[in-house]
């Protein structure tokens, strides 16, 4: 019985030690410091996107190198909390690509109630006040000033420094069913326009369905006002 044990206990228990033995993994603290300082300038030159601006808040994985690397942005829709940076270096005349994942925080200035709304309040400026907030994972569109927003109804509670979204609430339709406007987005830092129709009534804000009456395609886009709206990146 005690060999049955001692067989147990190096079958189990001694891959166990040898995987603690083991050098650390290249997520551990002693990442090169020029990997660190490259995805620092990264960040500092001011990633914006969609009203926000990116903010690194933790490195799920590092990339198993050393040295200054080049790093990008996938493509990507909305603000999400979590994405996969590309980044690429130059070793031995080969370029190395690597997808690392990553924590972001999208920081943008809101308006947010200043006291809790019921269902059906009609929104008021004095309701209202502008904060700093973080946006990551947030779906829908906020608005940076209240003229947007005053007389519009909430459709549901909205709480003390939440942000007031397209989603939380109602507004006087801008636009209608079949109305004519100008569908715009950026590819590749080239901003692209194209004329379109909205497929259902819609305010200032609303993500709608719109359809490119060149191309017949029919995309998801936010109404910038009476006359323009913002294809989403996701869609474009």
């Amino acid at each position: 019985m005690m060999r049955l044990y001692q067989k147990l206990f190096f079958a189990l228990l001694l891959p166990a030690l040898l995987v603690l033995g083991q050098p650390l993994a290249a997520n551990a603290t002693t990442i090169d410091q020029a990997m660190r300082d490259s995805l620092t300038r990264f960040f500092a030159d001011g990633i914006k996107h969609q009203g926000a601006t990116a903010e690194l808040a933790e490195v799920i994985r590092w990339p198993a190198t050393s040295g200054s690397i080049k790093w990008r942005l996938p493509n990507f829709s909305l603000h999400p909390s979590r994405l996969s940076l590309i980044a690429e270096q130059q070793r031995d005349g080969q370029l190395q690509r690597w997808y690392v994942p990553v924590r972001l925080h999208w920081w943008a200035q809101a308006m947010v109630a200043r006291t809790d709304m019921p269902p059906r309040t009609r929104i008021q400026a004095k309701q209202l006040m502008r904060k700093r907030i973080d946006m990551a994972g947030i779906t829908g569109t906020w608005w940076q000033k209240s003229a947007g927003l005053v007389g519009a109804r909430t459709t549901r509670p909205v709480h003390a420094g939440q942000p007031l979204l397209s989603s939380c609430i109602t507004r006087p339709s801008l636009l209608r069913h079949g109305d004519r406007i100008t569908l715009f987005t950026r590819i590749g830092g080239v901003r692209v326009t194209a004329t379109g129709k909205v497929l259902k009534n819609a305010g200032v804000g609303d993500r709608v369905r719109v359809q490119n009456l060149r191309s017949k395609d029919v995309l998801q886009a936010i109404i910038i006002d009476g006359h323009r709206a913002r294809i989403d990146a996701g869609g474009a």
